[in-house]
């Protein structure tokens, strides 16, 4: 009898202790589940910040050079062309006086351009409006309507103009490309078996005349045989 009451004494305990066991267990391994782990959002919200920080100032830095070296080939570019319209405008004074009538007369389309005889002056006929109008350009740039001539083909030199897309300064430049020492000594528009084209007249450098065939569409020069 005194072995059985030590037997269950001994069980009751065991159960006791157990059950002890049990719930302390759960209650560790709930803490341990309830409590997250902050180091690694903590590490990740430093990295995010660090590179935010980072990159602000390498998109400004970036845009700034480039519109820095924008603006400096921008104006370098300008500059260039600049100096070569210049170079090339004072080879011939027929681009001076081109420039100077259409200062004078703006939007004016010429169709004729003639160097008179005595080399002071341009004779120089154009659509300005609606109607042909002639003018002569000195030497110095002044510039003075010819009310004493007249042409009675006004209708077919305004309906060249209007169709020409290369213009009379435009084909000055293409007849004088590659040909040193030439000079322009009358230059008009015609269309001659229905092609429209300028009809140039050089001067070249042995005192001899040149006369050339501008395309009034593409610009492409051609020998007038």
């Amino acid at each position: 009898m005194m072995q059985m009451k030590v037997a269950q004494r001994t069980f009751t305990q065991t159960l006791a202790w157990t059950g002890t066991g049990v719930l302390a267990l759960a209650l560790l391994t709930g803490c341990s589940v309830a409590e997250p782990d902050d180091s690694d959002d903590t590490a990740t919200t430093a990295t995010s910040g660090a590179a935010a920080e980072t990159s602000e100032p390498t998109g400004d830095s970036t845009d700034g050079a480039t519109g820095n070296q924008s603006a400096s080939a921008t104006d370098t570019s300008t500059s260039a062309s600049g100096e070569t319209t210049a170079a090339v405008a004072g080879d011939d004074p027929v681009f001076a006086a081109i420039d100077a009538f259409l200062t004078e007369q703006e939007g004016a389309l010429i169709v004729e351009i003639d160097l008179d005889d005595n080399d002071t002056r341009f004779d120089i006929e154009a659509v300005v409006g609606e109607q042909i109008l002639d003018f002569d350009v000195t030497m110095d740039g002044e510039v003075r309507e010819d009310t004493d001539d007249d042409d009675d083909d006004d209708q077919d030199d305004i309906r060249r103009a209007q169709e020409a897309d290369i213009t009379a300064e435009e084909a000055a430049r293409a007849a004088l490309e590659g040909r040193d020492g030439s000079t322009i000594d009358s230059l008009s528009l015609d269309d001659d078996d229905n092609a429209l084209h300028w009809e140039v007249e050089l001067d070249n450098a042995q005192g001899e005349d040149d006369d050339l065939h501008v395309d009034a569409m593409t610009g492409a020069v051609t020998t007038d045989n």
